[in-house]
Order: structure tokens, then sequence, then C-alpha cells
């Protein structure tokens, strides 16, 4: 008679694992309300956390990215007790030294780096501020309105490869599993059979998949996908969209775009008359910044780093310095064999900083938001329409000025005057 035990033991160890594995990342041992809008009391601790948040917190700590520290996003998950996080933020160094294995972890993930003490903050202001972390929308309106996505946009190349490496986990495990069913179930079927003494042929899934044409099928299908696969993937390779890296000091395109209202070319003052688009000096930011000495988000530590950049000494108020070059790093990257020009695409063709680039206006960290690529660059080429009017750079087109008169046609493209010709992008 057929035993089942052993598959019952495969099935049972694939679950405990699957368990073992999602207890050892979220054990949620902190309560944390989720506070509605018409919960009064939870209301004003969540306001109340706000304020303590901003005036502790945001120099080292976002809620939904990384900064200097962690993201702050889910951190009640991450430990295992209330006291234990608030022991962290009082005195860090006093819980590491006691050998708490996570507050270890941390502390050797962030290169030994030890947080900043807060042993003012009661544990009841620390449930505070871990409640409007939970709750932003209910305290700050405004917050919760904002976009999501850009502020966690540094790390979508790597959450797509993530989310695909689990979507293809999960598959792999749901097959082996129908399998193993699928086994099970004609084998046990094939001993009751047999033992009601009828003769019985051998019809396993092991047996339908190794011994028939099913299998050369099941090859094939598996060697189109792989193919299909490894060629999306080569197709990718060398494709950043969606980055947005770390910088060496923090610039919200967010605040000085969209809030108060700088042009592009205040800072990129090239875009109009060079290939490049230029990351300005040190000299463009003192400009507003010899005055405007704290922000409203990570009040004067950002700052102090250009000034320390730029060689100003605060309290002289003067350069006592010379000026050290900042360190970008660089976000928008094209192939050697591509050429491409700013001032072309900006000063003649009229084209808007946010074609290519997002709604920079509204990014908190920049990113980088088209894929960059060369089918990208021809749809925009065939889709674009070039603009004659009172531009003298297009006179030279006469036959499509007279045909637009005429109205014998009604546009023109950057593809009819030449815009997908391989020798404009490549030589």
């Amino acid at each position: 008679m057929y035993s089942c035990k052993p598959i019952r033991k495969i099935l049972t160890l694939i679950v405990i694992s699957l368990f073992l594995s999602l207890y050892s990342t979220s054990f949620a041992a902190v309560a944390v309300p989720d506070v509605a809008a018409t919960d009064a009391a939870g209301v004003e601790r969540a306001k109340a956390g706000m304020a303590l948040y901003k005036a502790n917190c945001t120099a080292c700590h976002a809620i939904d990215r990384k900064v200097v520290g962690p993201a702050l996003a889910g951190v009640w998950d991450r430990w295992e007790s209330e006291e234990k996080i608030v022991a962290w933020v009082q005195n860090s160094s006093k819980l590491i030294a006691s050998g708490d294995a996570y507050s270890n972890k941390i502390f050797n993930e962030y290169n030994k780096s030890v947080m900043t003490a807060f042993p003012q903050l009661s544990a009841a202001q620390v449930m505070d501020i871990l409640i409007y972390i939970k709750n932003p929308g209910v305290a700050d309106p405004a917050a919760a309105a904002a976009p999501a996505g850009d502020a966690a946009a540094g790390s979508g190349v790597a959450n797509k490869g993530a989310s695909n490496w689990y979507i293809w986990a999960l598959v792999g495990f749901l097959a082996v599993l129908a399998i193993l069913l699928w086994s099970v179930t004609s084998k046990l079927d094939k001993a009751v059979r047999e033992k009601a003494g009828e003769t019985v042929e051998d019809v396993s899934l092991d047996k339908k998949i190794f011994n028939k044409k099913t299998f050369k099928v099941l090859m094939l299908i598996g060697s189109i996908l792989l193919v299909v696969n490894i060629f999306n993937g080569a197709i990718d390779l060398g494709r950043s969209q969606g980055y947005a890296p770390d910088q060496p000091i923090k610039f919200s395109h967010a605040l000085h775009v969209g809030q108060n209202k700088i042009e592009c070319q205040y800072c990129h003052s090239t875009v109009e008359k060079s290939k490049h688009a230029s990351i300005p000096g040190t000299q463009v930011c003192m400009n507003c910044h010899k005055y405007v000495q704290q922000g409203p988000k990570y009040g004067k530590d950002e700052i102090a780093k250009i000034y320390d950049y730029a060689g100003w000494d605060v309290d002289k108020q003067k350069f006592t310095e010379a000026p050290k070059n900042i360190e970008w790093v660089k976000i928008h990257n094209l192939p050697d064999h591509v050429y491409f020009n700013h001032s072309q695409h900006v000063k003649v063709g009229g084209i808007k900083c946010q074609t290519c680039h997002g709604k920079v206006e509204e990014y908190e960290v920049m990113k980088q938001f088209a894929p960059l690529s060369m089918g990208w660059c021809i749809n925009c080429h065939r889709q674009t329409e070039v603009k004659f009017a009172e531009n003298n750079y297009y006179s030279v087109f006469q036959k499509y000025q007279e045909e637009l008169k005429k109205g014998t046609k009604a546009k023109v493209t950057v593809e009819d005057i030449g815009g997908t010709e391989c020798q404009k992008c490549h030589y």
C-alpha cells in the first residue's frame, strides 16, 4: 500500500519554513493604533507626535525612505517590544552594550554610527511619534496628499527585480505543490483500485511527463519562456528608470522649484547654451543661502554642508576657505555612443524640462523619470510636433512652411525633419 507520509513531511516542512521566514522578518510586537479622523484623542497624539518628529527626527530619518538612518515606516514591526524602542531612542549605546541582538544588528548595519540619544523624550512621547509615523495623514493632511511614489523612487529598480523574484519563487512553489498533489492522488487511486483486485496501469504524473510527448512540449514551452525572459532582461541592461540615489547634500526640488518657484534655468544655467545642463557650483547656492540659513525640513544640517563646501564662515559672514567640489551622484547616464544636446531640445525645440525629467517640482528626491531607451527617444521624435512659429531655426524648411500655410499638411514632426536618422544621435 502506498504511503503518503513522505509527501506530508515535505509539505509540513515547507509550511513551517514559510512561517518561520515570515515570523523572523516581522514579529509585530509593538501595538501602534490606526487613528481615524474621528478619533479625537488619537488625532491629538498624532499631532503631538508630528511636532516631536519634526523637532527631533527629521535630521536623520524620513518616514518612507532611508536617509542617514533607516526609514521609520514599519519600525514597530522590527522591534520585539515597546520598551526596547523607547530604550533605543533614549540611549541606543546602553541598549547596544546590553547585548540586544537587533540593536547590534542595526548598529553594525550603519557602520557602527551611534544614534543621537534623546533622554528628554518620555515613553509616551516616543509612542506619540510612532502614532504619527503610522498615521501622518491624520496629523498633516497635506503630507498625505503628496505623491508617495516619488519619495521612494530610490529603490525603484531594485524593487522591480525583487518583486519579480518573489513572483517566480511563488510560481515555482505552486508548481511543485501541484505536481506533488497530482502524484499523491494518482498513486492513492492506483493503490485503492489494485486492492480491489483491478489491474491498473501506472498513470502517475512522473510516468506521464517523462515517458510521453508531454515532456517535449513542456521543455519547448520552458525554453521559449527562458529565452523571452533572457531577452527582456538583456534589453533592460544599463537602464535605470526610477534610479534615485542618495546625494552628499539633500536637495528638494519640491521645495526649490515647486514651493519657491525657482526656474530650472537659474541653477542649470547652461541648459539653453550647451550640450549639458550643468550642475550649479556652490556660489549659486550661496546667492540665497547667505541669508537662508535654515530649511523647513532638515533645519540647518544640510545647509551647513553647503557652507563647508563653499568655505563660508557663518560667524564671520565671509568666505574663509577655498571652495571644494561637491561630488554629486550622476543620475542620468547615456551610453558613450549616444549624442544628446540639451540646448537643441530646450532652446530650439522648446521642450519643457518635465517632458523628460517628470514633475520635478514634486520630487523630494531627484530620480530618473524616463527609461532613456532608443525606442523611447524615437517614439518622442515621431509624435512631437515641430514649433515653426516664431522660430528662425526652422526657416530653412520652406516646403513644410508652405504646406502648412496651404493646409495640405496638418503638422510637421521631428521625424519629418530627420529626427529618426541614425547619424543624428550616433556619430
